[in-house]
């Protein structure tokens, strides 16, 4: 079965990461959820923080709106779950109704300790940070990640880019451990 993962806003930058989590959710090999208010949130901090026009970041989340349909979880289906769950910040409750109710498996952040992993746990969610993950999922479907990988990097064309070069975006972007083992896995390919 595919994995499903509810990913954090933080997650999401640098744009190299969200790059590659989209295009593992479009090969099918996990499924990365979403919400109209992760959208909304990470459109406002990466126009705030000056890594994309308004323009840009309104494109890439009508772009997700569209191909990624059928991964969004409605508000409607988990806001009266929010309440209830664990943890001080909303934005991250909310996060974490969402993953509940789209039936994820983790939540993926780099804010571990703002998502109780106890409380969660018991409601079947593990919480985990996104370079950990990604080795998982490396592990797990090697040849299908690569792929994901091989094909990307075969897209870009301003500038052009070969594996190697992602796997070194990814390095610098926070996930160097799946960096590594991605690196090896394509040396053996």
């Amino acid at each position: 079965m595919t994995p499903r993962v509810f990913v954090d806003t933080n997650v999401l930058f640098p744009f190299s990461v969200m790059d590659l989590l989209l295009a593992l959710t479009e090969d099918t090999v996990h499924t990365m959820l979403w919400t109209e208010r992760l959208l909304g949130e990470w459109e406002r901090v990466i126009v705030r923080e000056q890594q994309r026009s308004s323009a840009s970041a309104q494109a890439i989340t009508s772009a997700i709106r569209e191909c990624f349909a059928d991964s969004r979880v409605p508000e409607d289906d988990y806001a009266s779950l929010t309440g209830m769950m664990p943890g001080a910040d909303p934005d991250d409750r909310h996060h974490m109704a969402a993953a509940l109710k789209g039936r994820a498996s983790a939540v993926v952040t780099w804010n571990l300790g703002d998502f109780p992993s106890e409380p969660l746990a018991s409601l079947g969610l593990r919480v985990v940070d996104p370079d950990t993950y990604l080795r998982e999922l490396l592990e797990e479907l090697p040849h299908e990640v690569a792929a994901t990988v091989v094909r990307l990097a075969a897209e870009k064309r301003r500038p052009p880019r070969t594996p190697e070069d992602l796997v070194d975006s990814l390095a610098k972007a926070g996930v160097p451990g799946f960096a590594e083992c991605l690196r090896e896995r394509l040396r053996d390919r």
